[in-house]
């Protein structure tokens, strides 16, 4: 019988394979400036749709923690890459700023909110967080559909492997893990029902 997180390393998984088809035959490449954007956005509903309705992979994110999904956040220190990359003139400079720096930001944010306890005073905190890592994923998105329009080739490099897994693979899942972060806030808990004496239940 599969566990509810086996299923959800399967669908990550075949998702990654899809993604690598998808990048191995350039249709992104070949397509419209807005494909790639049109496809984050239709990869991204889909696995949100999966993930978040109430059952068995839902159960899985669930059974991760807060924590742990807070924790996998730290691997978008990836954004560094594309710094990297803009200093060898291999991607846009605005892209870099925006994408590379605002991955690194969240990733650093993560780091510290593992330290940080789960409370209703500390709410606040891993909201602004979550809405933070959204925009960062959502200009992201954006700035390469404006390059694609603006300068005709300066985001190829985005589509095709293994980059093309960052906004392809990852970023839907980032964005699912952060949508499913602020559906259930910290401190969102209901309090534990005062047991009644025995003597007073049985005096009443």
């Amino acid at each position: 019988m599969k566990t509810p997180i086996r299923s959800l390393l399967i669908l990550v998984l075949a998702w990654g394979l899809v993604i690598v088809a998808i990048s191995g035959s350039h249709l992104l490449a070949k397509g419209p400036a807005a494909a790639p954007a049109v496809a984050v956005s239709v990869l991204t509903a889909a696995f949100a749709g999966l993930v978040l309705r109430p059952g068995t992979l839902n159960d899985a994110l669930r059974s991760l923690g807060r924590r742990t999904l807070v924790g996998f956040n730290v691997f978008r220190i990836i954004g560094l890459y594309f710094v990297w990359l803009q200093a060898q003139g291999r991607l846009p400079v605005e892209f870099a700023e925006r994408a590379g720096w605002g991955d690194v930001t969240v990733a650093a944010g993560a780091a510290v909110l593992l330290f940080v306890p789960e409370r209703p005073s500390t709410r606040g905190l891993f909201v602004l967080w979550n809405l933070f890592g959204i925009a960062d994923l959502v200009i992201a998105v954006g700035t390469a559909t404006w390059l694609n329009f603006a300068r005709p080739g300066a985001m190829v490099g985005i589509v095709a492997l293994p980059l093309s897994l960052v906004p392809l693979w990852l970023v839907p899942m980032y964005l699912t893990i952060h949508f499913y972060l602020l559906r259930r806030p910290v401190g969102n808990f209901r309090p534990a029902a005062t047991p009644t004496p025995v003597g007073t239940a049985r005096a009443a």
